[in-house]
């Protein structure tokens, strides 16, 4: 359950030799996708098994005449149902008409995605290496049917790695890109090749950046059609001369450049490097202002990004600006000026608490700072604020009345005020907020103010110090409240405020090592909507009275929703992984 996702500069800037060791959130987030492309992408299983060479002299006799018989615009709708891989390697081997098909420019070949980890392309004499010329060959044939195209996994992915380490493999070169067996024998020129002529409005280079050279990017840069564009898993710096060309794509509405972490030290931190060996953008490069269409913008890990530029207010069509794990040390005055936004998140930015706290005075040495002014973000709905430095919630929030989703994980805001008073008054004018994370901040207790989030859906507390004491009875009188993580916190009995909350489907409460059950549950059994309920110990032991309470509590259950298996159990040594598999905002 819960969300797995250094100090604040203060009066004077992180210092430039080295970042600060962070832990290595971004592998669970980015890992799952990251933002996708506007064109529709879809993932499929089995992509591009053989070329077509290797199918012209195997003509199969045992095609139907039914199916012969049939129009070549049906067969394509048919034949568009079928698995990306069952297309490329099995159609052609049915019947020469089927094979004559599959070879043309249609609407089959929409979307390639091309896999190097498969046996796709696969040289013959070297199995497991794709081959630059057959997938040229192969999709050249194709290419003017085809909108969008997926290249992925040109390395190794850390995990992937480690795992062979761990399995006692060859282990990866220090940049992650070299493997014992090369995955292909592409070049820059031949990701040149393969993108000539061809009308994409959606590109994404996935763990590809062995073959981002400047060829690369001037090609890219030609695909005057290009709407998408997301290199992801980047190992490599991103110099300015490279990047220069990809500014002159008009018509792009979605940029994603989505570095890699550094892999972790044995003690779970990124290992820290020098701002000249970070990967991707060494700053925020004055040409991107020129991409006047954008609507997405995701610069994600680029740790030499330290600031943005005031005239980012040019990208006035952003509505989403994802700038998680970078190194920003402030946010521009103007920020509040983007009115189309409605998705930020500056997550993992360790700097950023400042920037929030409005600070009065100048820090000597600096230039003077304007007050940030959120205000006119009237159609912000998510901000992601997790592991950000922050000692209390930022009075300007309460200016956002049209957010709905607002992280503030892994934040001291617990530190200071008697481990709740941070929260305050910042809360107040979201009356249309439905989601709240405010998972590991320390937190001894809610104020009372709690109750007027009215809309409130999702309430995260996990991983607190919150105790029976610390939960106001005005949490019991959220209407809509579904969903409250209790998880790891200092619980000694299950709140009987949560029978209050008619609404409610799912309750966390494992891993509060004093809990006890010194009473009946049927206030939570009859929950007309409850759906789930986690409890259990793996650091501690039930009481037997405990034990006997919890049995007739799942018998309740039971006989109340028979087919629905409502209460679970965490248990001392169950695995991490699947003790921790629920998420209340996943």
């Amino acid at each position: 359950m819960g969300y797995t996702r250094a100090p604040a500069p203060g009066v004077e800037s992180p210092p430039e030799t080295a970042h600060p060791a962070r832990r290595n959130c971004k592998l669970r987030k980015c890992s799952a996708g990251g933002w996708g492309g506007q064109a529709g992408w879809q993932k499929r299983n089995a992509l591009l098994s053989s070329p077509d060479e290797l199918c012209e002299e195997r003509a199969c006799h045992t095609s139907t005449a039914g199916m012969q018989s049939l129009p070549p615009e049906l067969l394509i709708q048919v034949f568009s149902q079928l698995d990306a891989g069952v297309r490329r390697a099995l159609l052609p081997l049915v019947c020469q008409q089927w094979r004559d098909l599959t070879s043309q420019p249609t609407s089959l070949w929409t979307h390639l995605d091309i896999d190097f980890a498969t046996e796709a392309f696969s040289d013959v004499d070297h199995p497991g290496q794709v081959k630059q010329e057959r997938i040229i060959s192969w999709v050249q044939r194709r290419g003017a049917a085809v909108r969008s195209l997926r290249l992925q996994g040109s390395y190794q992915s850390l995990e992937s790695a480690e795992m062979s380490d761990e399995d006692g493999g060859p282990p990866d070169e220090s940049n992650g890109m070299a493997t014992a067996q090369p995955l292909h024998d592409f070049t820059g020129i031949g990701l040149a090749r393969l993108l000539l002529g061809l009308k994409l409005e959606e590109l994404v280079l996935e763990r590809c950046s062995d073959i981002l050279h400047s060829s690369a990017f001037i090609a890219m840069a030609s695909l005057s059609h290009l709407k998408v564009l997301n290199l992801k898993g980047i190992r490599s710096q991103l110099h300015p001369t490279q990047s220069e060309a990809l500014w002159s794509l008009g018509h792009l509405e979605e940029l994603v450049l989505d570095c890699d972490q550094p892999p972790e030290s044995e003690e779970g931190a990124v290992v820290a490097q020098q701002p000249s060996d970070c990967w991707g953008l060494p700053e925020f490069p004055d040409g991107m202002l020129r991409l006047r269409n954008l609507t997405h913008l995701t610069l994600s890990c680029h740790y030499a990004l330290t600031s943005l530029p005031s005239t980012i207010t040019k990208l006035n069509k952003l509505q989403v600006l994802n700038l998680d794990f970078c190194t920003l040390g402030n946010l521009p005055a103007s920020l509040g000026d983007l009115t189309a936004l409605t998705t930020l998140d500056v997550e993992g930015n360790l700097y950023l608490g400042d920037a929030f706290r409005q600070l009065p005075t100048t820090p000597p040495g600096m230039p003077p700072l304007f007050p940030l002014n959120l205000s006119g973000l009237s159609s912000l709905r998510y901000l992601n604020l997790n592991a950000c430095g922050l000692t209390q919630i930022p009075e300007m929030l309460s200016e956002l009345h049209g957010l709905e989703t607002l992280d503030l994980e892994d934040n001291e805001l617990g530190a200071e005020e008697g481990g709740g008073g941070a929260m305050g008054q910042s809360l107040t004018g979201l009356s249309r907020l439905q989601c709240l994370n405010v998972a590991q901040c320390r937190l001894s207790h809610l104020p009372n103010i709690v109750e007027r989030l009215s809309g409130l859906r999702i309430l995260d507390l996990t991983n607190n110090r919150i105790t029976n004491a610390g939960l106001p009875t005005s949490l019991g009188r959220l209407p809509h409240l579904k969903a409250i993580g209790l998880k790891k916190n200092r619980l000694t009995s299950v709140p009987r405020l949560l029978g209050s909350l008619r609404s409610l489907q799912e309750i966390y409460l494992e891993d509060n090592d004093e809990l006890e059950l010194a009473e009946g549950l049927d206030f939570i059994a009859q929950l007309p909507a409850l759906r789930m309920v986690m409890m259990g110990k793996t650091q501690s032991s039930w009481s037997s009275r405990s034990l006997h309470f919890m049995c007739d509590f799942g018998l309740r259950l039971h006989t109340r929703h028979p087919a629905r298996h409502i209460l679970r159990i965490s248990y001392p040594g169950q695995p991490q992984e699947e003790h921790d598999d629920a998420s209340l905002m996943s």
